[in-house]
């Protein structure tokens, strides 16, 4: 009868180990700081991966604390460029356009993440935006890794194309 315990014992020990959380393992992967390498749309005509013409000499990092945080910053070229040292009420109409434009250009959000339980996409619901309509909004991205590069797919169409971020870990 021991041995029966035993064997019930190594049984339920297996099924509660198999049952654990994989998760938390594949969140270790994206936690710390990335860069962005390139912003990528797909080309149905062609059937690859290209620049995104319409992002080109974007910038920007994502974070993700390990504690199922994360921050993300996309910025349009020019923006580092940008003269702030200006009073806003000394500024013209064509100088007020610009800072406009960059900010409707720029891409910020910080907000909670999670592995989705199919375990190949990753959701970021966020809590704060540059763009007020996408307070409380979540976004869910398929991803991949290859080597110290992380790639987000976007599961919606962004500007009516297929787009994808790479990003290399610093």
């Amino acid at each position: 009868m021991t041995a029966g315990k035993f064997i019930c014992g190594i049984f339920f020990l297996l099924i509660i180990n198999s049952c654990r959380d994989k998760h938390p393992n594949e969140m270790s992967r994206f936690t710390g700081m990335w860069k962005l390498d390139k912003y990528e749309s797909f080309d149905s005509t062609a059937g690859k991966w290209q620049d995104a013409a319409n992002r080109t000499g974007y910038s920007g990092y994502l974070l993700y604390d390990g504690l199922g945080h994360v921050g993300v910053q996309l910025i349009p070229p020019g923006f580092k460029d940008l003269d702030n040292s200006k009073n806003l009420d000394s500024l013209n109409e064509e100088e007020l356009r610009k800072i406009v434009g960059f900010h409707f250009r720029s891409f910020e959000y910080f907000g909670n993440y999670k592995i989705t339980s199919a375990g190949n996409s990753i959701e970021h619901y966020k809590l704060s935006s540059n763009n007020p309509k996408e307070y409380g909004t979540t976004v869910i991205r398929d991803f991949e890794f290859r080597g110290d590069t992380l790639i987000l797919t976007a599961k919606e169409l962004v500007g009516g194309l297929k787009a994808r971020l790479r990003w290399v870990k610093l």
